[in-house]
């Protein structure tokens, strides 16, 4: 009667492995689906809006760190500012053209036979566009909100982050 645990715990843990590994197999083969559906520009517009706020972030702490290391404590904000203000030259200089969006949603490839066909095409196309730069719009709101509000906030207290690392307070 002793081998009955030990059954039942060598069962448990097969039976959690195999859970866990179809779980993850599940996920992943979820996300290589993903991967296949998210169209380039949309990757792109993403790693782009990425590497603003890592760099917005990044601005913001070396500024901090400056100041307080070797400059003016005073001086502290000063990175938020240049975060802050590379944040919205990123936002309104990166914006892409109507030409571009609807370049990225061809529609159909076949021609349409009559003009009601065609014009039916054509409002897809732009429906298609309208709701791909919908969802990009999204992104770019919520990455450029936390990277501005980073900015900002190294921006008004990076003085006395500065003091603190520098010890003086």
């Amino acid at each position: 009667m002793e081998w009955v645990p030990v059954a039942f715990i060598i069962f448990k843990a097969f039976v959690l492995f195999n859970g866990m590994f179809f779980a993850i197999k599940w996920h992943y083969d979820q996300d290589r689906k993903k991967k296949k559906e998210t169209s380039r520009p949309e990757a792109l517009t993403d790693m782009r809006l990425f590497a603003t706020m890592i760099i917005a972030l990044t601005l913001s702490l070396i500024g901090i760190v400056y100041a307080g290391c070797w400059g003016d404590a005073a001086d502290g904000g000063y990175g938020g500012a240049l975060g802050f203000a590379f944040t919205f030259f990123m936002l309104f200089m990166s914006r892409p053209k109507a030409e571009t969006i609807l370049a990225d949603h061809p529609g159909q490839a076949s021609e349409a036979p009559d003009e009601m066909a065609s014009l039916k095409l054509q409002t897809e196309r732009l429906q298609a566009a309208f709701m791909a730069r919908l969802a990009s719009v999204e992104r770019e709101k919520i990455y450029l909100a936390v990277a501005s509000i980073l900015s900002t906030l190294a921006w008004k207290f990076g003085d006395i982050a500065a003091a603190a690392l520098n010890g003086r307070h």
